[in-house]
């Protein structure tokens, strides 16, 4: 029973899944952990930009404090208040030019008593108006709105990058396809060529028995079909390691059994090269074509902005903080020993009374030492070598793409003609040496040698047709938009 169940298990979660190259990228786009991993990026620079703006927010806060006691004056004429109830609310507002301005209400609620002294429900009442700011290193807030700049920057290039990795994980994808296509095309052949081989062991067995040939010839044969069938196991072992990487790529393929649906190789060869012959119209590196060049010109500003924010890592730090406030006392005299107040009692005395007052506070910060110092130079550095080979990469990547590869498509092009020569060629050569063959005019070798030799042209072409799509990919990585049909999907 356990058996048949574990069979049915197997059964039920494997199964022949036929594709094609857009059935196959439908299916890596709706569920990779590599596309999610590409998202992830772009979600983590975009929360970076949000965190960014989300400190420049209004932010409002109530605080509550209650303290009771029932300690005993040291002076019997001092009264201990308790209990106390202490009330605070505000709303504070960051700027990107360095101010922050901060409004506020406080009120104190208290009760005591001394031997003399009486006060029931005193209130003072506190408005108050805070302006903070910069004076040096984020005077008018040259550092806050670089890091703003840089984020948006920053989030922009992770949009872009997104885009740009995405067609690459594409590129991924469909390389392995044609690759097991061609593993499929080279399969045909040697297929095709070992049935051949075996009809001929099976002719050289018959005429061995006819005391026509040796035992030598035969061997020759056999030879032959073991090495075609070795041959087939390399191809079955290709394949194998094709889907794994497949498999890597796109997880929701484990447990399926795949197997090729219809293609036609000549046919997306000829777009392959239609599409060769527009990039070559281009003497220079089409940036139409792609957004590399604009990531790059992103990077450059996130270097200058970075430069600027790095520069200031050691520097002073002045602050200067100003509190413009009105306070309101609620405490009435009842009689000669009581005191009495009320919340609206110290309204009342705001109004009523000028109690305005004024605070003003300046911090200066200054580092000591040279271990700050030391660690600005360090950042400064690796942010300048981390971004300029970034930089470099994304540009060097533009111009030898375009230089290099459209050039070698055109050279596997030609090759690709030499070689359907080639192989034309030695398919009369092999039909001419069977004749002479059968006419005993050569021996088994030679004519085994020549079909050899038709075998590699024939898997050859294969291979190179591979290398001219994987070339052409290759340039797709780079010039996302190259518009041509190769590139349709």
């Amino acid at each position: 029973m356990k058996l048949i169940s574990m069979v049915l298990f197997m059964a039920f979660n494997t199964y022949a899944l036929e594709i094609t190259e857009e059935s196959l990228l439908a299916q890596a786009k709706n569920n990779s952990p590599s596309l999610d991993e590409i998202e992830s990026k772009m979600l983590k620079a975009q929360a970076d930009y949000a965190q960014v703006m989300d400190s420049l927010g209004t932010s409002v806060y109530t605080g509550y404090n209650h303290t009771s006691t029932q300690e005993r004056a040291v002076n019997p004429f001092f009264p201990i208040y308790s209990p106390i109830n202490q009330y605070k609310a505000g709303i504070v507002k960051p700027t990107k030019y360095g101010l922050k301005a901060e409004a506020a209400v406080s009120v104190d609620q208290r009760s005591g008593s001394s031997e003399q002294q009486v006060f029931e429900d005193i209130h003072t009442t506190i408005y108050g108006l805070t302006l903070s700011m910069d004076l040096w290193k984020d005077l008018f807030g040259k550092v806050t709105r670089k890091k703003i700049e840089n984020a948006k920057v920053a989030y922009k290039s992770a949009q872009l990058q997104k885009e740009v990795e995405q067609k690459t994980y594409s590129v991924a994808v469909r390389r392995i396809y044609w690759a097991l296509v061609a593993n499929n095309e080279k399969k045909k052949i040697s297929e095709a060529l070992l049935k051949a081989s075996i009809a001929q062991t099976n002719d050289a067995k018959k005429r061995l028995k006819a005391n026509i040939s040796d035992a030598g010839e035969v061997a020759r044969y056999e030879a032959q079909v073991a090495q075609r069938k070795g041959s087939l196991l390399l191809l079955r072992y290709e394949k194998e390691a094709l889907l794994k990487q497949l498999k890597d790529l796109v997880p929701s393929l484990n447990g399926k059994k795949i197997t090729l649906g219809g293609y036609n190789l000549d046919e997306t060869l000829g777009e392959v090269l239609s599409c060769a012959a527009l990039i070559q119209t281009k003497k220079e590196a089409p940036m139409e074509f792609t957004k590399y060049d604009e990531v790059a010109n992103l990077l450059k500003e996130v270097q200058r902005n970075q430069t600027a924010i790095d520069s200031t890592y050691d520097d002073i730090d002045i602050s200067l903080s100003t509190t413009f406030k009105q306070t309101g006392l609620g405490s009435d005299q009842e009689g000669s020993d009581r005191f009495e107040g009320s919340f609206q009692k110290s309204l009342d005395d705001i109004s009523d009374n000028d109690r305005s007052g004024f605070e003003a506070a300046l911090l200066v910060t200054v580092p000591l030492g040279k271990k700050a110092s030391n660690t600005e130079d360090v950042i400064k550095t690796y942010n300048k070598k981390r971004l300029a080979a970034q930089i470099e990469n994304t540009q060097n990547n533009i111009s030898t793409t375009h230089q290099q590869i459209s050039e070698s498509i055109k050279i596997l092009g030609d090759v690709i003609g030499v070689q359907k020569v080639n192989s034309q060629q030695l398919k009369i050569r092999v039909a001419d040496m069977r004749k002479k063959y059968n006419q005993a005019r050569i021996q088994v070798n030679d004519l085994i040698q020549d079909q050899d030799a038709l075998f590699s042209s024939d898997l050859s072409i294969v291979d190179t047709k591979l290398n001219v799509l994987s070339t052409l990919l290759d340039y797709f990585a780079v010039f996302t938009e190259t518009p041509c049909s190769f590139n349709r999907i």
